[in-house]
């Protein structure tokens, strides 16, 4: 162990030295090794791509299913994360879901033809009270 300022300043050097050297090695590995990493990636970029062509069709399967199977899938994640989840987190996971009816869209105004929700009681644009509302 370094106790006087001359050791001190001497282990600063021998380390400076050290890292110097360290340095210069690791740039020559990275010199000598570049080209070869060039030529792997050259070499990959063929098989890399027709792997992607080939898994193009199944992506494309797999995407039409779960488009048609959205509702079904989501219930089953829902599902999967209420097992999981005990307590009063398990309430924020009932929250999010929802009936198996789809959502109704937007309905038309009769007065003005403005879209609006169709639980509103009255159109947002003319004021005009929303058909079937109790008002």
């Amino acid at each position: 162990m370094a106790s006087n300022p001359g050791d001190r300043e001497a282990a600063k050097a021998k380390a400076d030295r050290t890292a110097e050297e360290l340095g210069r090695r690791a740039a020559r590995l990275l010199r000598r090794g570049r080209p070869r990493v060039e030529q792997a990636l050259k070499e990959a970029r063929p098989r890399v791509e027709r792997a992607v062509e080939q898994a193009k069709p199944q992506a494309e399967k797999a995407w039409r299913y779960a488009q048609a199977h959205e509702d079904d899938i989501k219930r089953a994640a829902l599902k999967g994360a209420r097992m999981r989840i005990r307590g009063p987190f398990g309430f924020l996971i009932d929250a999010l879901q929802t009936n198996n009816r789809p959502a109704p869209g937007p309905a038309a105004c009769p007065a003005c033809g403005a879209a609006y929700h169709p639980n509103a009681r009255f159109c947002s644009e003319c004021g005009a009270p929303a058909p079937g509302s109790e008002s």
